[in-house]
């Protein structure tokens, strides 16, 4: 019986980009895939793929390239150095899944289209949401594109996602949208480390601040699931490394900077990852970072059985993590909002894609949809904004005889200040 699914090459199989294709292996596309380090091969021909020995073998003869390599250049790399463009048949697809500046979509086209190949179709599907939503075919992908061409693709895109995303507005619209989601998975990621670290700082039980924490309007998806790494001082196990996220924070600060659009809140979570990736943790997993905010690396581990479980050193609690927190989402809140208005994507479409996605957390759910149903992307819809502020300034006051680092926080109370 001849297989009525699409042939499919595939390039760069890392984390997510080896759990997506071996997904597709096993959902019984033909796929053959390349990356520069065998092992990771090997685990797609165990789940039924075949492998090649370079981008023009995985390219060559196939329906569709899915590109899933860490950045613009790995991208140029293989379709151009490594022959993939060259190799690949008429009128065939490109997909490129990576998360790429927004910029660059315009600029692969047009070098395609330099090379002879303008026959080429090009669809541009930044995906979200993890190794393991990767390797179940359940993640968020912002697909963007002429219509008959997603029409084409949806076979494969319906393989790999849940949901699935088509972003109006024509190629490169799918990495803005990427891009609007990574703005508040940036500040989350680095603000579930200040607040641990600050909870372990003063000798709270660290376990009963992260569960007290997810059940509370400062839970983020971030916090919920890197907690559980920083509670086993789990930093070497990398399910996400800090040079990741800090090259999205860099595709949102530059953009918005070639835009000329203030983003002082992002500015100030990029620059910690810089800081970071300094202090010798860029091959870490990112749940690493809370290292930088407390004065022993192992203890937030160390204070999951602590007797301090309703009172720290200087009177802090765990209501003050907690107003910490709901503090900086609020004010990344209409950062992020404001950002995504500026730049064209849809409100709704993208209160849905974060409320779903790795960038959710309580208080964008509850401020984000005031401010999309009000029409109003400012405070004004946000009954209890100068509530929240008044709460964040109140705990980051407690820290002052200590001299706590809260870079994230002091930022947020300026911006909240400014605004409100």
């Amino acid at each position: 019986m001849v297989n009525a699914l699409p042939t499919i090459g595939f390039c760069g199989l890392g984390a997510m980009g080896g759990g997506m294709a071996c997904n597709l292996a096993k959902e019984g596309f033909p796929i053959q895939g390349f990356d520069v380090y065998p092992p990771s091969m090997d685990k797609l021909v165990a789940a039924g793929g075949t492998s090649s020995k370079s981008p023009a073998e995985a390219a060559k003869g196939k329906e569709f390239l899915i590109l899933m390599v860490v950045n613009d250049k790995q991208a140029d790399s293989v379709l151009f150095d490594g022959g993939a463009i060259e190799a690949m048949d008429k009128g065939k697809t490109v997909m490129l899944c990576s998360t790429v500046p927004p910029v660059y979509l315009k600029t692969l086209r047009e070098h395609i289209d330099s090379v002879g190949r303008s026959d080429l179709k090009l669809l541009d599907c930044p995906v979200s949401g993890g190794s393991i939503r990767a390797a179940a075919g359940t993640l968020s992908i912002f697909s963007s594109g002429p219509d008959e061409d997603l029409d084409h693709a949806d076979v494969v895109l319906k393989a790999m996602s849940d949901p699935l995303y088509r972003i109006k507005g024509g190629i490169s619209m799918g990495q803005v949208a990427k891009m609007c989601h990574q703005h508040q998975a940036a500040t989350n990621i680095i603000m579930a480390s200040e607040a641990m670290g600050l909870a372990a700082a003063v000798g709270l039980n660290t376990q009963e601040v992260y569960d007290k924490v997810c059940k509370s309007i400062g839970r983020s998806w971030m916090f919920e699931n890197r907690g559980p790494h920083m509670l086993a001082n789990d930093y070497h196990t990398v399910h996400s490394a800090t040079t990741i996220i800090l090259k999205d924070a860099t595709i949102v600060t530059n953009h918005a900077k070639s835009a000329f659009f203030p983003l002082p809140l992002e500015n100030m979570a990029e620059q910690l990852y810089i800081q970071g990736c300094h202090a010798g943790f860029a091959k870490d997993d990112d749940a690493g970072l809370c290292r930088m905010f407390m004065p022993s690396p192992t203890l937030v581990g160390e204070l999951t059985t602590s007797a301090a479980t309703t009172e720290g050193k200087y009177g802090v609690t765990v209501d003050d993590i907690i107003n910490l927190m709901a503090g900086v989402e609020l004010a990344s809140t209409r950062e992020c909002m404001a950002f995504a208005k500026f730049v064209g994507l849809d409100l709704e479409l993208l209160l849905d894609i974060i409320n779903k996605g790795a960038g959710a957390s309580n208080t964008y759910e509850k401020t984000a949809s005031a401010m999309v149903k009000a029409g109003l992307v400012n405070f004004k819809p946000i009954a209890d904004a100068a509530e929240i502020r008044d709460k964040l300034e109140a705990s980051i006051k407690k820290t002052e005889a200590f001299h706590q680092y809260l870079p994230m926080s002091s930022a947020a109370l300026q911006e909240l200040n400014y605004y409100l």
